[in-house]
């Protein structure tokens, strides 16, 4: 959820630039539940459908070790969408394609027939486009109803996420491939997809300089993207040096995309901190307790990879409920 705030708050701080009047606060909390809501959804839907891979990924641990049924997971997915249909009619009339946008996407995403998650390149899109894109333009959309301009602005991120994504799926590819799940980085390899986020987050980085620095002298979205681009040009240089020797490191390609992934999900919190100082409050103590419990409960250093090799074994799971 951090991301997706953080990219609302983005949205709303960027057309409030070019506001006359007053943000609705109507609409910033009923367009912020309503899109937390249904990512909350998404996220539940896409463990069941995701059960298998995750099982081998060590990632979906309510599911993947019987701490909660499916038909848990289910009720729970169904109570989001109910909450998010009540948060929708408090939004404002300019946000609701995107939210509407935002959960047809989230069921393509992870539901049979289509399952863009298991598809090559749109596993990438649908992602770069949900969290960069969408949930950009329902935070600007609260103010200014220019859907082609919020788009506009909000391209600088979609290609980040895009770049951050492709090292979410070098670090599962081994458990998608077992699985049959076939990722961009399945298909594509490690090393190309390291070198296609940087080519991303390169693009939009010119995109972030063409539009928010020459429109308006904003250095915001530039500073961000430029942080993001160095850190992908680092781990890519890492992860080409531990993949082109004798004995590839798989070890290090973990740590290498963990850290490209903690960085940039960082430094878009900390953008989104700038913008609304409040925010703090929110994530600093999410972090810190998620970390703490998902050591505990879980032995994983939350949000990186396991803390051993048989982390998976750690702990005791009650029967399913």
């Amino acid at each position: 959820m951090i991301p997706a705030w953080s990219f609302f708050l983005l949205g709303l701080r960027s057309a409030s630039l070019y506001a006359s009047e007053p943000v609705a606060t109507r609409a910033v909390t009923g367009g912020l539940f309503c899109l937390t809501a249904i990512l909350a959804c998404a996220y539940l839907i896409n463990q069941v459908f995701d059960r298998k891979s995750d099982a081998l990924n060590d990632k979906g641990h309510y599911l993947t070790r019987g701490i909660f049924s499916t038909r848990t997971v289910v009720i729970m997915a169904v109570l989001f969408f109910a909450a998010a249909s009540v948060f929708f009619r408090m939004s404002a009339p300019a946000q609701r394609p995107a939210l509407v946008a935002a959960l047809a996407l989230s069921l393509f995403y992870s539901l049979p027939p289509l399952r863009l998650c298991a598809r090559p390149g749109f596993d990438l899109l649908s992602n770069a486009l949900g969290y960069g894109g969408i949930a950009f333009a329902v935070g600007f959309a609260a103010v200014s109803p220019d859907h082609l301009f919020g788009w506009m602005r909000a391209l600088p991120y979609v290609f980040l996420v895009g770049a951050t994504f492709l090292h979410t799926t070098i670090l599962d590819v081994d458990g998608d491939r077992r699985s049959g799940k076939i990722s961009t980085t399945v298909k594509i390899g490690v090393g190309w997809s390291a070198l296609w986020s940087v080519v991303l987050a390169a693009a939009g980085t010119g995109w972030a300089v063409a539009v928010s620095w020459q429109a308006d002298r904003d250095p915001f979205a530039p500073l961000l993207l430029i942080g993001g681009l160095v850190g992908f040009f680092v781990a890519y240089l890492r992860i080409r040096a531990a993949v082109s020797g004798e004995t590839p490191s798989t070890a290090e390609v973990e740590h290498t995309s963990s850290g490209a992934v903690q960085l940039a999900t960082a430094l878009v919190a900390l953008a989104a901190v700038v913008v609304e100082y409040r925010f703090a409050f929110v994530v600093i103590p999410l972090v810190l307790l998620s970390r703490t419990y998902y050591r505990a409960r879980f032995g994983l250093n939350y949000p990186g990879p396991s803390a051993s090799p048989d982390a998976s074994a750690q702990g005791s799971t009650p029967p399913p409920r």
